[in-house]
Formats: structure tokens, C-alpha cells, sequence
């Protein structure tokens, strides 16, 4: 099977300060987690898999909130599901991430070439998009692991038209699983952790809270949103007690299928 070429962004936005030594570890660090998981990623999309809900949630608020064959980015893509589900719907899908793995997987099984696929370098600050020039920008589990959300919501806010929606999930506070991990966390940063787990399992674990390292309430998400200058919208069909709250945010300015977009309750 022929793989479909990934092309790399590397563009970073005038002015804007380069990013640090942590965050260089830190951006290093969650590319090789996501690359370690790549080979059994794909598995969880399978019906029955963790992440099926996760395709059927997201493509279901994609499908009700932008236009029938919309500009659309799955920032964050993994090996792809998502995407490709939302170009077999009908969208002009590009898909970004920085783990080069999880992306050759992810053009691999992209054999309609139905999405354009594009390596971000891991320090990325800027999206390959003009102003204004997409209609949904899709981010599942993405925010939690990078160092500013706030400096992605506001890229993710210039590259979207008005009305344009940006369909996100992050750890809800809110969940049990979440309280659990307090005590983990404090693990995770001790050195040697991942050597002293008592199974690969908890170890593996470890790895992905000290990559994952945003823990913040939703009142903080909408007023960073709010910052960058994106409107929070009602979050439609999301899931009661689940360890990700879904989140929607828009920019002012639009409208779809004929009717505002209405704010959502906090």
C-alpha cells in the first residue's frame, strides 16, 4: 500500500518569543509519548475501543455546527480516524501533528488521500493557515499538553473564519478519575517513577501525567477562550460524567444554517 506524503510546517509568527528550554523538553517529551503509542493507537477507535465514543462524539458536533463541506483542521490528529471520518462526510480536512509516527500511520491508511496531512515541528507556534481561511477547528485532547493554551486558542481563533468553531475536549475537574490522580502526579515528577512503577501499566500512566500537565476548571478554559477572542457556545451532546468535558468555542460574527450560535452555560 502506498503511504500518502506528509508535508512539514516549521513557520513560526513574527514577533511572537521563541519558545524555551522547558518547553523544548517538554515538547520533545510528548512527541515520543504519542510516537510509543502509535503502533496500538489506531485499535482504540475500533468499535468497542476507548476512543469510539470520542469519533462519534466530536464528528457529531462537527456535523451540527459547521457548514456541509466546510475548511476544516484536526489539530492534534494522531493516526487519523477523525479526520478521515470527517472527509468521508464531506469536509476538506487537513490534519497536524507533531508525531511523526502517528502521522505515517495516519496517511498510510489514507488510501483515498482524502486529507491533507502536515507535521507540525514540535515547537510549533504557528498554524500553516491564513487569517480567517477555516471553518472548524477540531482539538481532541490536544490543550491538556501543551505549555501555553492560551497561545493556541488565540491561533486557533486567527485562523477561523467568523462564525468559524473551535471543538475541543480537556480533563473535566469534575471526575472522579481526576481526583485519583492527584497523588500519581506527585509520582510522575519524582525521579526514577517511571523505573520504581510497580507495573508497565502504572508506568506508562506516569509518562502521560507528566506530559499532560494542564489540570484547569472550565471557568478558566472559557476565559482564556474569551481572551483570544472566541465566544464559548452550548456543547452539544456532551457527556455527563466523563473524564473530558467537551468544550465549543466560536468566533463572533456568524451564523449557522441561519441561526446565532448561542452562548454556553458555564
Amino acid at each position: 500500500m502506498r503511504e500518502q506524503p506528509v508535508s512539514e510546517h516549521t513557520a513560526a509568527p513574527a514577533g511572537r518569543a521563541a519558545p524555551g528550554h522547558a518547553d523544548t523538553v517538554h515538547a520533545d517529551l510528548v512527541q515520543a509519548l504519542f510516537d510509543a503509542k502509535a503502533a496500538c493507537w489506531p485499535a482504540k477507535y475500533l468499535a468497542g475501543g476507548r476512543l469510539a465514543g470520542r469519533l462519534f462524539q466530536l464528528s457529531r458536533a462537527v456535523g451540527e455546527l459547521a457548514p456541509p463541506g466546510g475548511e476544516l483542521l484536526d489539530l492534534g490528529c494522531g493516526s487519523g480516524e477523525l479526520a478521515r471520518h470527517l472527509a468521508a462526510s464531506g469536509y476538506r480536512v487537513t490534519g497536524c501533528d507533531i508525531a511523526p509516527t502517528m502521522l505515517s500511520q495516519a496517511a498510510l491508511a489514507d488510501v483515498r488521500h482524502a486529507v491533507r496531512w502536515v507535521r507540525l515541528e514540535p515547537r510549533w507556534q504557528a498554524l500553516p493557515f491564513a487569517e480567517g481561511s477555516l471553518d472548524a477547528v477540531v482539538s481532541a485532547s490536544v490543550l491538556e499538553y501543551v505549555p501555553d493554551p492560551g497561545a493556541v486558542l488565540a491561533e486557533c481563533a486567527r485562523v477561523l473564519r467568523p462564525g468559524g468553531v473551535l471543538v475541543c475536549t480537556v480533563p473535566d475537574m469534575t471526575h472522579p478519575v481526576r481526583w485519583l490522580e492527584w497523588p500519581l502526579r506527585l509520582m510522575a515528577v519524582t525521579p526514577l517513577a517511571t523505573v520504581r512503577a510497580a507495573s508497565r501499566r502504572t508506568g506508562q500512566y506516569l509518562a502521560y501525567l507528566r506530559a499532560s500537565g494542564q489540570r484547569r476548571r472550565a471557568g478558566w478554559w472559557y476565559a482564556a477562550a474569551r481572551r483570544a477572542g472566541l465566544e464559548p457556545v452550548r456543547a452539544v451532546h456532551a457527556q455527563r460524567r466523563a473524564p473530558l468535558r467537551l468544550l465549543v468555542f466560536a468566533m463572533p460574527g456568524g451564523t449557522r444554517a441561519g441561526q446565532p450560535l448561542t452562548r454556553g452555560k458555564q
